[in-house]
């Protein structure tokens, strides 16, 4: 029985297919075997294999999360749950995208056409969470005693299960929490 991969919904590849950082690290590995240097063989290869597995290749945009595919064998998947917003940055090196996580990390993005990226990914960002927040969402979160009741003839019940619900977060929940996925009071203009 064969698989069927599903398709991506937008795929970009990074700005620059020229890697400078590999190109260095075989020069230097080219100098230390002439040389015959051991040391600078192994700081050469070295280098080369960790700018190999951390330069984005290609962004992939998928209908529940964000993978970019790095030097082979590597890829990294960001599923939509764990993304708190995006932000566009003009650099004086160009436009990047710079993705914001719930838990505070921030990574950056540099497509070819980030404009085109980012409005895809926010149509699928959008998707994802409407799907999350639909009508099943709520018959999931609701107690038993209103699972049977038609939300339409008895708003306020459902109405008024709400506000407990969100007095109970309010109360339950310490203040850091409850900012999780805010911008942070650190410089957020730095480029990284």
């Amino acid at each position: 029985m064969q698989e069927t991969q599903e398709e991506p919904l937008h795929w970009d590849e990074h700005r620059t297919k020229l890697n400078l950082t590999i190109g260095f690290a075989l020069v230097v590995v080219v100098i230390s075997l002439f040389g015959a240097n051991p040391f600078l063989f192994i700081i050469g290869v070295g280098v080369a294999i960790y700018s190999w597995l951390t330069n984005a290749k290609q962004y992939l945009i998928y209908r529940d999360s964000l993978v970019i595919i790095y030097g082979r064998p590597r890829t990294k998947s960001y599923p939509f749950q764990d993304i708190a917003h995006l932000e566009t940055l003009s650099l004086p090196m160009g436009e990047r995208l710079r993705v914001r996580f719930v838990n505070g990390r921030r990574i950056m993005l540099m497509t070819k056409d980030p404009e085109t990226f980012r409005a895809k990914l926010d149509e699928a960002l959008e998707a994802f969470h409407g799907e999350q927040r639909g009508s099943d969402y709520r018959e999931e979160t609701q107690p038993e005693r209103l699972q049977g009741y038609d939300q339409e003839a008895q708003p306020e019940l459902a109405q008024d299960y709400d506000q407990e619900i969100q007095q109970e977060i309010e109360t339950e929940l310490p203040e850091e929490p409850r900012r999780q996925g805010e911008s942070s009071g650190e410089n957020d203009n730095v480029p990284y």
